[in-house]
């Protein structure tokens, strides 16, 4: 979810990318060390892969075992970091569906709420426009009071580090899911 993904790795040095370890599309030398960035997730997670791959077919020196490893440790801490955004706008779609669906309003109403709101959510271009159009869409049923949109708006009101689109698309598929699985209960 982020823009670019950018991993600071102490003492690995360019010069240890060899054979044994593949070196990244994108990498610059830092006083301390590299510094790598990825466009996005999936980049990362790739590149994880053919460190993975590489692993498994070589007999690396102990040299380049270290050197792999702080790579991978740098490669989990990014994708925690992705998991727990992931997390967040999964509590936050949860909680906005349960606020809709606990309400005390008719069914065919319930659902008309959430239809209008997913329809703003799809309108929003901006992190303050999503959570307006969210507090228009749910004003019927009352204010909006769950923990969960701090964490989730720490995250889409940060646009210089995170794609508000691929938020508010994950968003948007979170809630689908909660309403695929009300309707089958039906």
């Amino acid at each position: 979810m982020r823009n670019t993904i950018v991993l600071e790795v102490n003492d690995v040095f360019l010069t240890d990318f060899s054979d044994n370890i593949p070196t990244p599309v994108f990498i610059e030398s830092t006083e301390t060390g590299v510094r790598i960035l990825f466009d996005d997730i999936d980049e990362l997670k790739s590149y994880q892969q053919t460190l993975l791959a590489e692993q498994d077919n070589t007999a690396a020196s102990d040299e380049s075992v270290a050197v792999k490893a702080k790579l991978k440790s740098a490669l989990k801490t990014a994708l925690r970091e992705h998991l727990a955004v992931l997390e967040s706008i999964t509590a936050y779609a949860n909680a906005l569906f349960h606020f809709i669906f606990n309400a005390e309003a008719h069914r065919q109403d319930k659902i008309n709420i959430f239809d209008a709101m997913m329809h703003e959510i799809r309108e929003a271009g901006n992190s303050w426009e999503l959570e307006k159009s969210i507090k228009e869409s749910t004003y019927e049923l009352g204010e909006t009071a769950f923990n969960h949109k701090l964490t989730f708006y720490n995250y889409a009101h940060n646009q210089v580090d995170f794609n508000f689109e691929k938020i508010k698309s994950r968003l948007i598929k979170d809630l689908m899911v909660l309403k695929i699985s009300l309707d089958e209960k039906v």
